[in-house]
């Protein structure tokens, strides 16, 4: 409007001219075009930030174990977990960190203390600080402000009408539960504690018949094994993992049973200098005539699998199968059926994934791959059992640890437990996944007596901000492989760190013992109900199946 317009003569109002105009619009076109100029440049260099970062992520992440993709965890728990694995690299500044609160700081502190114990750290840094602050910038960046939501599962019903829940008389006021097992031939149930360093044994409504019985050195049981007249316990040795790995303080010892039972127990150590322990399985693997055992050595840093091979002067010769830390539990079965044992793995530090070492004869394995993982994954348990009734053996999978370079126990969507089905020549398809957070042990059994195989499972990690934590869900099979969930609001009461399957009271059916862990481990962010579920929480509960 401005153009050719007439202005009364003495206005105070300069008149504009048509150059002045397209000046203006030139000064303010160049101003934009600078805004425009500087926005693009900042997004190139953002760009070629994160591009930059995911290069060096596939350069130096895949050292160790897969390349993780951003999305697993949200941007905050990404700090703290970049920070142990900045260690790794030779990087110690955590000065991004400073707005953390204290607990998480010193969780990231406490793990350059404990590569430095296991003299892991690096002479000198891996990457330039700029490049490390190029990595730290892809997945900080590329990252979620919240975990990413759980997939569709069944609806969670608040009931358990297949379960009476029995409370029990157990003398531990702190219960540290590494083991329960369920032993069916006697109708006794083995508890072992390891902040007690305690072997209980209780009867099938949960009353104490022997113990809690301590041995000259101290015990912290995780599995119990029964052989003819004797009875195997593993011991950890160090739970908490505070002790350098080379120390190897797990062992093995042996208890001579008394008309089938531990009645005055001498526990005579039989394999010691095992890393921390997991699991164990006593048998004759090389089939002549004597029990060996073979260990999962979850170790820290440094840990392995290994056979132990009985001699004939009573001593046990050391066979390591899998040179690395991490495993929590093997199987032996013949997958191939050749008539030798192989032995399924399930490996949870860094490069996480399930095995299979198919034995050649003569000491001799070959390692197959089943599938591996990103190293948040957390797997804990897993167990053999042919769910489709074809003759082949498929395996329940459990992954739901959650403590591992994250003192925010974040929700992890992947945590669950998963079916996978054997499809022949070691080749497992996923055919099952039910989300569950901090998922730690499943086990499956016919439960309601249709014929079909049901599945119980526990989490040591559930969501700990919910007022409906998921420590426990039963899922009942309706016919292929599709369950119905359910849990109740008395078996929320607990943190269950173990739990075993069997009839306990000899009347038929499959009933569940639980037992609880009452430990800060994944709950300094909820201090307050840690400390609720030390003075309520149950030690143990027994879930007796009401189908008889």
């Amino acid at each position: 409007m401005w153009l050719g317009a007439e202005y009364p003569e003495g206005s105070s109002v300069s008149k504009p001219t048509a150059f002045g105009s397209i000046a203006g619009l030139s000064v303010a076109g160049v101003i934009v075009a600078a805004v425009l100029a500087q926005h693009w440049t900042q997004n190139r260099d953002y760009e070629r930030l994160l591009t930059r970062g995911e290069e060096l992520a596939g350069q130096y992440c895949v050292a160790c174990h897969l390349e993780p993709a951003p999305d697993i965890l949200p941007k905050t728990s990404w700090e703290a977990a970049l920070g142990y694995m900045g260690f790794w690299l030779g990087m110690e500044n955590l000065d991004y960190l400073a707005d953390h609160p204290e607990f998480a700081q010193e969780n990231v502190s406490s793990r350059h203390e404990i590569l430095e114990r296991e003299n892991a750290l690096p002479s000198g840094a891996a990457l330039e600080e700029s490049d490390w602050d190029a990595l730290r910038h892809y997945y900080i960046e590329s990252a979620p402000v919240e975990p990413l939501p759980q997939a569709d599962r069944p609806e969670l019903r608040w009931q358990l009408p297949r379960f009476e829940v029995v409370q029990v008389d157990y003398p531990i006021p702190v219960a540290v539960t590494t083991l329960v097992r369920i032993r069916e031939s006697t109708g006794e149930i083995y508890v072992g504690d390891s902040g007690a360093q305690t072997l209980t044994i209780l009867d099938g409504d949960g009353r104490v018949t022997a113990g809690p019985m301590r041995a000259s050195r101290p015990l912290s049981p995780v599995d119990i094994e029964f052989v003819a007249d004797m009875a195997y316990v593993g011991s950890i040795g160090d739970l908490l993992a505070t002790r350098p790995s080379l120390e190897r303080v797990a062992h093995i010892a042996a208890i001579d049973l008394t008309e089938l039972s531990i009645a005055a127990p001498q526990f005579d150590v039989v394999v010691d200098n095992l890393f921390r322990m997991a699991d164990m399985n006593v048998l004759d693997l090389n089939d002549d005539g004597r029990p060996d055992f073979i260990v999962s050595g979850f170790g820290a840093v440094v840990g392995n699998v290994s056979w132990y091979e009985s001699q004939p002067d009573g001593s046990f010769e050391e066979h390591v199968l899998v040179a690395l830390p991490g495993a929590v539990k093997t199987e032996p079965y013949d997958f191939n059926g050749d008539g030798l044992l192989d032995i399924m793995v399930l490996l949870s530090d860094a490069r996480e994934g399930l095995h299979i070492l198919e034995n050649q004869g003569d000491n001799e394995f070959e390692l197959h791959t089943i599938f591996v993982t990103h190293p948040a994954y957390g797997h804990t348990y897993f167990e053999l059992q042919d769910f489709n009734a074809d003759g082949a053996m498929d395996v329940l999978v459990v992954n739901g640890d959650n403590v591992d370079s994250d003192p925010y126990n974040t929700n992890k969507s992947y945590h669950g437990l998963r079916i996978y089905l054997n499809r022949g020549d070691y080749l497992f398809e996923e055919v099952f996944f039910y989300p569950l957070y901090g998922a730690f042990i499943a086990k499956s059994a016919d439960f309601d007596g249709d014929g079909d195989l049901d599945i119980v499972a526990s989490a040591f990690y559930p969501d700990f901000s919910s007022g409906a934590r998921e420590s426990f869900i039963y899922l009942e099979n309706q016919g292929g492989l599709n369950f119905s969930a359910f849990t109740n609001g008395q078996v929320m009461r607990g943190r269950w760190m173990t739990m075993d399957i069997g009839d306990v009271d000899g009347d038929g059916d499959i009933d569940v013992v639980l037992g609880g862990g009452y430990i800060p481990t994944g709950m300094f962010a909820h201090m307050d109900l840690y400390s609720e579920l030390v003075e309520t929480g149950p030690p143990i509960l027994i879930l007796k199946n009401t189908l008889h």
